[in-house]
């Protein structure tokens, strides 16, 4: 596992996503792009922050941007940050970190990079919200949205399940993805000839390294005690090119929509007092922006604020 140490290059505050990403240091000689409202350094002005996973297409900029859109209302008082998990196609620089698009060292999932070895991108995330729970930096930071769409939501519904300590006031908003950790072997469709249904990361068997850090009992301890919502978006029924067909994700529903209504039924039956809620978005179906800037998301993503 690689100590992350964060090192801000450059950054001026309230810096705009067409300046490009910046870039801290979370190994020696080893970067990581993000977009972000404000330097994880610090600001006094903050009092919520969203922390935003991109989808397959690794977007970041894009997810920056519209979730800032959704956060207008608060101006200032909001800290949006978007880390940028590169595979090689991005074509990385020679210091940065990357990850596959699948498969082992997936990004998606919580893999380890290619580079540096031992660097899961779920230790990315963990440092993130140290930074941002730090008292010394963001000082009136009260709330923590991790917010993810699609493969970003897939990311971060696993995430909530394996990290070993997610603050209270962290609340997860799990936005249309194509499957979900289920935290037992149960399925609401067939598993037949599916002998692989239950690994990782569909379910708890062959996890990946920083998924074995926690014992199945403390994962089902840890993601049925946080705040969830599922966010599904009422036409999210149809295949639009990058919906997971793979077997394992097959066996928990037809679609996306379908899934997440299980998925949601399975928590709620299993762990009645989870506090978890399931919001869908009427006529949108598999849309970031339309999911986030709606009411529904709007509502989910700065709960309390």
């Amino acid at each position: 596992m690689v100590a992350v140490v964060l090192v801000i290059v450059g950054f001026s505050p309230g810096q705009a996503a067409a300046d490009g990403p910046d870039r801290w240091e979370i190994s020696p000689g080893v970067t990581l792009p993000y977009y972000a409202s404000y330097p994880l350094s610090g600001s006094s002005k903050v009092t919520g922050a969203v922390v935003v996973i991109h989808g397959t297409e690794r977007n970041a900029e894009h997810y920056f941007e519209l979730t800032q859109r959704a956060a207008a209302a608060f101006g200032d008082k909001a800290e949006i940050v978007a880390p940028w998990f590169q595979t090689n196609d991005d074509k990385p620089s020679s210091s940065d970190a990357y990850w596959t698009n699948g498969g082992d060292g997936s990004w998606k999932d919580g893999g380890d990079a290619v580079r540096p070895k031992g660097l899961s991108s779920y230790d990315v995330i963990d440092q993130i919200l140290r930074k941002l729970a730090d008292k010394s930096t963001f000082p009136h930071l009260t709330k923590i949205t991790l917010l993810g769409h699609s493969a970003g939501a897939q990311f971060i519904q696993r995430y909530a399940a394996g990290a070993p300590s997610i603050a209270a006031n962290i609340h997860i908003v799990v936005a249309n993805p194509s499957s979900y950790l289920y935290l037992n072997s149960t399925r609401p469709a067939s598993t037949s000839g599916c002998s692989d249904y239950n690994d990782y990361k569909y379910g708890l068997d062959n996890r990946n390294r920083y998924m074995r850090t926690s014992s199945d009992e403390k994962i089902v301890q840890q993601y049925t005690s946080r705040q969830v919502t599922y966010l599904l978006g009422e036409a999210d029924t149809v295949q639009n090119g990058d919906m997971d067909e793979s077997c394992p994700a097959n066996a928990q529903g037809e679609n996306r929509f379908e899934r997440g209504k299980f998925y949601f039924s399975a928590i709620h039956s299993a762990y009645p007092s989870a506090p978890q809620d399931l919001s869908t978005v009427p006529g949108v179906g598999h849309d970031n922006e339309a999911m986030i800037n709606s009411a529904q998301g709007k509502a989910a993503i700065f709960r309390g604020w």
